[in-house]
């Protein structure tokens, strides 16, 4: 697949509409090709794909992408877990300093392979089915939206639940 202009802008404005911000749309773009077997072009100036040669839903593949592989876009001001989260995007590193604070941040690991960065690691999502022990590994923001999502009630499922 040649990665046009035309092609690249088309993926970006798809992926920041969808709430995605990309670090890198080519890297996506290739990495759905050469994985998924996902075709992309430009039609009418909007992106669509095509995944085994049948036409796919755009939306559907983005947030799958996404999902399996969010260390390929940057972070929301409330999933940053690294500073690299938010490389090269200043406003969101602001917004987060903003709604957190400057000493907060300077307590993040900078990335994976950083000191301390164990502590900011969790494989699980954030979910009412999550055990003790994950979420206990959840940093103090990410504890707080998921109260919001579940209660009090699902907390404490979630505390008494070892396994």
């Amino acid at each position: 697949m040649t990665i046009t202009t035309e092609l690249f802008d088309a993926a970006e404005r798809t992926m920041h509409a969808s709430g995605a911000k990309p670090k890198d749309a080519v890297a996506i773009l290739n990495q759905l090709a050469s994985e998924f077997g996902v075709e992309c072009s430009v039609e009418g100036g909007l992106l669509s794909m095509k995944q085994n040669g049948q036409p796919a839903s755009v939306g559907a593949i983005l947030a799958a992408h996404r999902a399996k592989f969010p260390r390929s876009y940057y972070g929301e001001s409330g999933d940053v877990t690294y500073k690299t989260d938010l490389q090269g995007d200043s406003a969101a590193i602001a917004k987060w300093i903003k709604e957190h604070s400057l000493a907060e941040w300077e307590q993040l690991p900078l990335n994976e392979t950083s000191l301390n960065a164990h502590r900011a690691v969790t494989a699980a999502i954030p979910s009412s089915a999550m055990k003790r022990a994950d979420y206990l590994r959840l940093s103090t923001a990410e504890k707080i939206k998921l109260t919001n999502e579940i209660g009090p009630n699902g907390i404490q499922k979630i505390m008494r639940r070892v396994r």
